[in-house]
Order: structure tokens, then C-alpha cells, then sequence
């Protein structure tokens, strides 16, 4: 599949998932059922995009603000970083873990969120079925309407604090967490847990340039 397309898939699969709007009556659908509650959402999530407001240049980042605020409501990342860094997790010191958790949210953020700021044009998302496993997990799968293409996506969800967010996600044979486990895996085999959460810090100030360039 063309790399915009995977690109585009995660970026609406990140912001799709989620919503700005918890009342009290959506954190109990999302105890009781995450689909039904995902599928409630989704229109939360699309309006953030298709907002006028936001079609000027210079309300991008305030666009981009609100976006990464939903994700951080939405997904597990610090059970997502766990997962992604694996048997390296055990050589970070706490302050480390914690460093790196806030980093490579920020990366993922500005990254995703940034590609579906640019690329986004209508797409729609069919919910077809979820399995609960335990009291703990549970799987969504969905598909994206991608032009005439419909791309199923699985999503994996763990319910650590009352609140079931996603932890994982999956399309066509590419896992987020698979992926950058084999990114990291390679790079703290030769760098020390500072230099790896550096080089994501790196990565974020070539994104903070290139947006500062592109406004």
C-alpha cells in the first residue's frame, strides 16, 4: 500500500478513536461497551477537523492543540511506550520512562496529527464488531473508507483505570507497536535510553522547524 495511505490510515485511526466530549453518561458507555462508544464519538472528533475556524493558516496549531489534547484523553500511552520499548523498558530509570513517555507522545502528536491536518478529506469510519476479554481488554475492529478502499483496522484496548483506551492498533499486517518496537529495539541496542529519548527530541524539533516554515 502507497506510504501516504498507511501514513493517512494511522494518523485517522489516532484521532478517530477519540472525543473531547466525556460527560458522565459517555464514561459509562465507555465502561460498559467501547465500540458503541467509539462510534458515538467519532463525530466529536471529525468536527475538530472540518471546524472553518480552523481552514485559516494561522489556527493550525491551535487546531493541532485541541487534536493532541483528544488523543491524550483517548489512548494508553504509557502502556503503549511499554509495549513498543519491551524488554528495554527494564533499563530505564523511572525518571527515564516518565521522560520518555512524554517525548514520544509529543513525537506521535505532532507527527499523526500533523499528516491529518494536511491530508484529511472526508474520510468516514464503519464500526463492525468488538470482543471484550476479560475485565481488562478488549478489540475493536473497524474499517476506513478510504476513497473506494474500505481498510480494516483492529484496535486493542485496555480498561487500566476505569476509562477503556486504546493501546494498540493494526492494519493490513502492520502493528504500531511492532513497528516501533523494531525501530527502538535497534537503537538501544547501540544507544543508551538518553540517547534514544534525544534522538526523539531531535525528531520533534525538525517537526517544530518545518511547521514554523510551513505557517
Amino acid at each position: 500500500m502507497d506510504r501516504i495511505i498507511c501514513i493517512t490510515v494511522f494518523a485517522l485511526v489516532f484521532l478517530f478513536v477519540a472525543s473531547p466530549l466525556y460527560a458522565i453518561a459517555q464514561v459509562y458507555a465507555i465502561a460498559q461497551d467501547p465500540l458503541k462508544t467509539l462510534q458515538q464519538n467519532i463525530e466529536s472528533g471529525i468536527s475538530v477537523l472540518e471546524d472553518p475556524r480552523y481552514q485559516d493558516t494561522s489556527r493550525k496549531q491551535e487546531q493541532l492543540k485541541i487534536l493532541y489534547e483528544i488523543m491524550l484523553e483517548t489512548y494508553d500511552l504509557r502502556l503503549f511506550s511499554r509495549q513498543v520499548l519491551g524488554r528495554h523498558w527494564h533499563r530505564f530509570s523511572q525518571s527515564q520512562k516518565n521522560e520518555f513517555v512524554k517525548v514520544f507522545s509529543e513525537f506521535l502528536g505532532k507527527y499523526y496529527l500533523g499528516q491529518l491536518q494536511k491530508r484529511y478529506s472526508g474520510q468516514r469510519v464503519n464500526y463492525l464488531r468488538q470482543q471484550i476479554i476479560g475485565n481488562s481488554r478488549a478489540m475493536v475492529e473497524i474499517e476506513v473508507v478510504w476513497r473506494k478502499l474500505k481498510i480494516p483496522v483492529t484496535l486493542h484496548l485496555s480498561n487500566r483505570t476505569g476509562k477503556w483506551k486504546v493501546y494498540n492498533l493494526s492494519f493490513l499486517g502492520i502493528s504500531a507497536v511492532r513497528n516501533y518496537r523494531a525501530q527502538f529495539n535497534w537503537i538501544l541496542k547501540r544507544e543508551s535510553p538518553q540517547q534514544a529519548i534525544a534522538r526523539i527530541k531531535n525528531k520533534i524539533a525538525k517537526l517544530d522547524k518545518k511547521s514554523q516554515l510551513e505557517s
